[in-house]
């Protein structure tokens, strides 16, 4: 099921990609118009590693993938992600995945059956980019001193 949807998503085929979802991640996609194949350059790669199947049924599985890809620089990189896939009446689906945005934070989960919450941490990666782009700038201006380490008067006195 994820080899299948990954080849969708490097095809840019947004229907077969989304035919690989389970058919509730499918509705509640399809009603919100969002699309579950992220745009990806043609000379991304990608690779299928282990799969664990993390439910007492043995109704899901976490699938391992490792997509790569070589920027304009000619720099190379790779990006962990972690598909969760369910058993359906139709077979494997799948239903959301995991990655780690920022290596201090715990892996991000988008769930795709509830795309209000895929929103919702979407907005707050794009929050907290900007709020680190925004730190190296600040520690580049620190606050003037005085010749004894005081905090320099800020007006006129």
């Amino acid at each position: 099921a994820v080899e299948t949807f990954l080849n969708a998503v490097k095809r840019g085929d947004d229907n077969a990609a989304r035919g690989m979802l389970t058919k509730v991640a499918r509705a509640k996609t399809e009603e919100l118009g969002m699309s579950v194949a992220p745009p990806v350059a043609d000379s991304a790669t990608y690779a299928v590693r282990e799969c664990e199947i993390v439910s007492e049924a043995g109704d899901v599985a976490h699938v391992a993938t490792v997509w790569t890809d070589v920027d304009a620089d000619g720099s190379q990189s790779s990006e962990n992600v972690i598909w969760v896939v369910r058993l359906d009446p139709e077979g494997w689906r799948v239903v959301g995945m995991a990655l780690r945005v920022f290596d201090d934070m715990p892996p991000l989960l988008l769930n795709f059956e509830d795309p209000d919450d895929m929103v919702a941490k979407q907005e707050m990666v794009a929050s907290e980019l900007e709020r680190r782009s925004r730190e190296p700038a600040q520690a580049q201006a620190p606050a003037a001193r005085t010749a004894g380490g005081q905090p320099a008067p800020t007006g006129r006195q």
